[in-house]
């Protein structure tokens, strides 16, 4: 197999990527095709669909070093979960081969100046650059299983609001990228040690401040007591 475009998307680090595609609707994405699989007839009729399924490579799991490494076992993000579960019953990219699956909703279809074909997609949980194996329409009388059981990964995961310092919100505004702060940041995005260790809801979490890159802004958000969130600040790195 060889990629036939990749994915460009506002997440250029792992830390802060929502934990499964369309949880974040703002988060959204371009998929590249190379030039000789964009002709016209490849999409014919693709635009009738609303959501695709984009398969993909995970091209940051890789070691480098030891390109065959991987683990049977792996640590779940969600805290509800067991603390370890096996990498086929897992989503985990970091598997014997890292490929990643992703259901995307479909907002457009463009061809560029130099002849490739360009899909604007929204609700992505992909890294930027990942390299593109293959797009399938997504079919709802095929793909949605009523009657699925979750396994482990049962119950909701929990939301918290997210509130804006005065110039922040006013950076944020300026910047367009208002919803997409607050859709990343609502879920907690933070690795499952830093929400064990600092739990949000938790008294002794409140003024704690982290920091996550979006769209080459340092966004800075704090706990705050009660279980919620406020962004301090964002920095153009």
């Amino acid at each position: 197999m060889k990629p036939i475009g990749f994915i460009s998307t506002c997440f250029h680090e792992k830390f802060g990527v929502p934990r499964q595609s369309l949880m974040v609707k703002e988060a959204h994405g371009i998929v590249r095709l190379h030039p000789e699989f964009s002709h016209p007839d490849c999409f014919l009729h693709l635009s009738g669909f609303s959501h695709l399924w984009l398969i993909y490579l995970f091209h940051k799991a890789q070691n480098e070093r030891h390109p065959d490494l991987w683990r049977p076992t792996i640590q779940p993000p969600r805290l509800d979960a067991p603390s370890r579960v096996g990498v086929f019953a897992s989503r985990s990219p970091h598997r014997p081969n890292p490929i990643g699956m992703s259901v995307v909703k479909l907002e457009e279809i463009r061809f560029s100046k130099d002849g490739s074909a360009e899909l604007r997609v929204s609700g992505v949980d992909i890294l930027d650059g990942s390299p593109l194996l293959d797009l399938k329409p997504y079919l709802p009388y095929a793909d949605q299983v009523e009657d699925a059981s979750s396994g482990w990964a049962i119950g909701e995961v929990e939301r918290y609001p997210v509130e804006f310092g005065a110039e922040a919100r006013d950076q944020a505004e300026r910047l367009g990228i208002l919803d997409l702060i607050i859709g990343v940041l609502e879920w907690d995005p933070r690795p499952r040690s830093q929400r064990e260790h600092t739990p949000i809801g938790d008294t002794a979490s409140s003024g704690k401040r982290f920091a996550f890159r979006l769209m080459g802004n340092d966004i800075h958000w704090e706990i705050l007591p009660g279980g919620r969130i406020r962004v301090t600040g964002i920095r153009l790195v």
